[in-house]
């Protein structure tokens, strides 16, 4: 007889390839060898949860907690379930009653704390960050959860205070002492270059650590100008990061081109099934699309959503009931674009923004790759508008390749590659303004920074909402910001972030060629 571990891995590759009908009966096989254990009903409501079945899921774990009522990892994906319903009162409840669940202590807090700031009630997690400390004082993993949640929430002097304790006892701990670098501006004598070096020195155990502190390194040689030091440890720390991943640019490319041949023209109008009017930030990582978000969620009548991933989702789903093919490769994606209705991406996708929508009349989605279906937004959206936020071509690419994004933007790491698909970016916008005149709108960072006022304004008149002091007073604003610019975007405007990337201008010439070839401007 099979294993329960056979049997979960069996599920797990089958999920992975999206091949949701075969990882359900291979979950229903395991309840029915091991109707005793939990994996079967637990890995069958994963399944359904993930293939968008939540009545689904809720039912197996239910049916799982009616015979253990205590099962940490149930009442959790219960919860999980709840609130992909959109039933949030009763995951909370699910929630609370996993935190109490016998014998899960910190354990079970930490895993409802991590439930808690997926479903943005940063309040709450904070209280289950705070029991498990409680449960469990000075665990280094519970402190570095809950610095990140001080970093998310503008608290940075708690922050601050959680990473000291981690690196009290772990003095060499390299997500301590990058995260604790980037809380502020680093100045001599303070101490974290010297730290991160030494640890570096004595030999990490893992390569992501030693990525970690490359990237810890390169922030804090700039911040004290010592830019040639900088560079060599962002040229380190992205070389690693690159050996580690699968990444082809061509295929990149590739999908860019067929997105484009598969929107020749795009209607004039759609069908309105909503009347919702969503508000989408687009464009690439590092290049003020936080900001963007932050002026606009500053404002009386929109919520900020945060990064979601329900377009790309239902854009998934709709191409699944539509070709009936559950996995497509990523070309086979791009091709079948072109011939989805806007309605049922509609639907789907206000069902799993659900959870993040908020009860303000308007919302802006923040996930910036959502470059790539501008035209299906539109044709879901009617009325939506769809900002698109610019930087200067170097200023941009040298942005991103100064950040690390754990499991994301695998492009980042290689100049060329960043290059080769900031020319794909470009080349599929200017086709958006081809086949969508005057849709969308072009917000240029700099101009955010050295014309707040009538950049603003002219912000907010295309999204159709009257001006309020309070989008010029953004960085006061409480919500929590869970990217790479949480802490940038805590403070006023300040224009020294406009020319960094000319310290490296030599340093990304590649970058330049790249992009002058493809007949980019970037002087």
């Amino acid at each position: 007889m099979r294993s329960v571990g056979e049997f979960q891995r069996e599920i797990t590759l089958r999920m992975t390839r999206g091949e949701w009908a075969a990882a359900a009966e291979a979950a229903a096989a395991c309840r029915a060898a091991w109707p005793s254990a939990s994996a079967g009903w637990l890995l069958g409501s994963f399944v359904a949860l993930a293939a968008g079945e939540n009545e689904e899921a809720l039912r197996l774990v239910d049916e799982r907690l009616a015979v253990d009522s205590t099962d940490l990892r149930c009442l959790l994906q219960r919860a999980e379930s709840l609130l992909a319903l959109g039933r949030k009162d009763d995951a909370l409840a699910a929630a609370e009653a996993a935190a109490s669940a016998p014998g899960g202590g910190a354990a079970a807090l930490d895993a409802v704390g991590t439930f808690y700031v997926y479903a943005q009630e940063h309040a709450r997690a904070r209280r289950a960050y705070d029991r498990a400390l409680a449960a469990a004082p000075g665990d280094a993993l519970l402190l570095t959860r809950r610095a990140l949640l001080h970093r998310y929430l503008g608290d940075f002097e708690l922050a601050a205070q959680d990473y000291d304790a981690v690196l009290a006892q772990r003095p060499a701990d390299a997500e301590a002492l990058k995260g604790r670098a980037e809380l502020q501006q680093q100045t001599t004598g303070h101490g974290s270059v010297a730290a991160m070096e030494a640890a570096l020195a004595a030999g990490p155990p893992s390569t992501e650590d030693r990525v970690t502190l490359h990237f810890g390194l390169a922030k804090c040689h700039a911040d004290l100008g010592d830019h040639a030091a900088s560079w060599r440890h962002l040229v380190a720390g992205n070389g690693l990061e690159r050996t580690r991943l699968q990444y082809d640019s061509g295929l990149d490319r590739a999908v860019i081109e067929r997105i484009v041949a598969g929107f020749p023209s795009v209607e004039a109008s759609w069908p309105d099934v909503t009347g919702e009017r969503p508000i989408f930030i687009v464009g690439l990582p590092r290049t003020g699309t936080t900001l963007a978000e932050q002026i606009l969620g500053s404002h009386s009548q929109v919520h900020a959503a945060g990064e979601a991933l329900a377009l790309s989702e239902a854009i998934s789903a709709a191409l699944e009931r539509k070709t009936r093919v559950a996995a497509l490769d990523w070309l086979g994606f791009a091709d079948s674009l072109g011939g989805l209705d806007g309605e049922p991406i509609a639907r789907e996708y206000l069902a799993r923004l659900q959870i993040r929508r908020g009860s303000k009349p308007r919302f802006v989605d923040k996930q910036t790759l959502n470059f790539n279906y501008c035209a299906l937004i539109f044709r879901a959206f009617p009325q939506a508008r769809v900002v698109h936020v610019t930087r200067h071509p170097l200023a941009a690419c040298y942005a991103i390749y100064k950040t690390r994004f754990p499991g994301t933007f695998p492009f980042s790491y290689h100049l060329t590659e960043l290059a080769d698909y900031y020319v794909g970016y470009r080349r599929l916008m200017a086709h958006w303004h081809r086949v969508l005149p005057g849709r969308i709108l072009d917000l240029a960072y700099e101009d955010i920074v050295t014309a707040q006022e009538p950049t603003t304004r002219r912000l907010l008149e295309y999204v159709g909402l009257a001006f309020e002091p309070a989008c010029l007073e953004f960085h006061r604003n409480t919500r929590a910001i869970m990217t790479a610019s949480s802490v940038q975007v805590r403070q006023p405007l300040y224009e020294g972030s406009l020319d960094q990337w000319r310290h490296y201008a030599a340093e990304l010439a590649p970058v330049r060629d790249r992009l002058q070839a493809a007949g980019i401007a970037v002087d």
